[in-house]
């Protein structure tokens, strides 16, 4: 099932309802460009029964696709699978975005304004090792095509920041395998590393911090927690660690608190 829309580049949340005929049913939703079929938003619901849905879109292009279909029956033409149903009102369910009250100091506005557009254009961008700066000249990312370690071997990450330079190096590939949210979101981890950690008395080099950090300018950009979360589910599932798996329930238990209102709605520290 799909709705077309058009978004005109404009920052907005989409409301919509899913509604499963069948118990368990895994339900994937992706938002998408109609033209270059980029994925800019993705996720699972593994639903019985009916629910509501946000999905937070603070950068769209200008005509977008809403597609949802089940693991079991695939991509179906509209009102094919009748084990659920996706409902949305076009002239009630695009709604301007809404963001998270977080306090993002100049820094923060300037190094998410700077990846926002980075990753917009990610796909015509050059990876042979080539640099790119934010407007001040205060943020880089180096672009590869794969990032390898020492000895040449590549390395299963999508992006990595120096602890002493703050540079970010980042791999064209795997970030094109991800939706345009979840993109910013590993990115915005690499930024709470060497940016906010220190600021909240961590180490430069601690992934528990970095998580939440980047988790909290994430949100106050307007995106959702669940695209936070799902970025680091592709991450993890190749470097599975007893220390990632206790990494995502961190994560996991700060984005329900979150969801629960203890966050929302005025600034908050980690």
């Amino acid at each position: 099932m799909k709705y077309i829309f058009d978004a005109n580049k404009k920052p907005i949340d989409v409301r919509l309802k899913l509604v499963s005929h069948k118990p368990n049913n895994l339900i994937k939703t992706v938002v998408y460009d109609a033209d270059t079929k980029r994925v800019y938003s993705e996720r699972i619901d593994k639903l019985t029964g009916s629910k509501e849905v946000i999905i937070k879109l603070p950068l769209t292009s200008d005509k977008m696709i809403i597609e949802s279909f089940t693991k079991d029956n695939g991509r179906k033409p509209m009102g094919m699978d009748k084990s659920f149903e996706l409902i949305i009102n076009p002239k009630k369910d695009m709604m301007p975005l809404k963001t998270y009250a977080v306090d993002m100091g100049t820094g923060d506005t300037e190094f998410m304004n700077f990846i926002k557009k980075f990753i917009t254009d990610l796909p015509h961008l050059s990876d042979s090792k080539s640099v790119y700066r934010s407007p001040s000249g205060k943020f880089k990312i180096v672009l590869f095509d794969k990032l390898k370690s020492y000895n040449g071997e590549y390395l299963p990450t999508p992006c990595m920041i120096g602890t002493k330079s703050g540079t970010i190096e980042a791999s064209k590939n795997y970030l094109m395998d991800m939706s345009v949210n979840q993109a910013v979101g590993v990115l915005s981890h690499e930024y709470g590393h060497y940016y906010k950690n220190p600021l909240s008395n961590r180490p430069v080099s601690d992934e528990f911090g970095a998580d939440l950090n980047g988790m909290t300018i994430f949100l106050g950009n307007g995106f959702g927690q669940a695209e936070y979360l799902n970025a680091f589910k592709k991450v993890f599932k190749g470097a599975d660690s007893e220390q990632n798996r206790q990494r995502y329930r961190v994560m996991r238990g700060f984005a329900f608190k979150i969801y629960d209102g203890q966050y929302f709605g005025k600034p908050y520290n980690l």
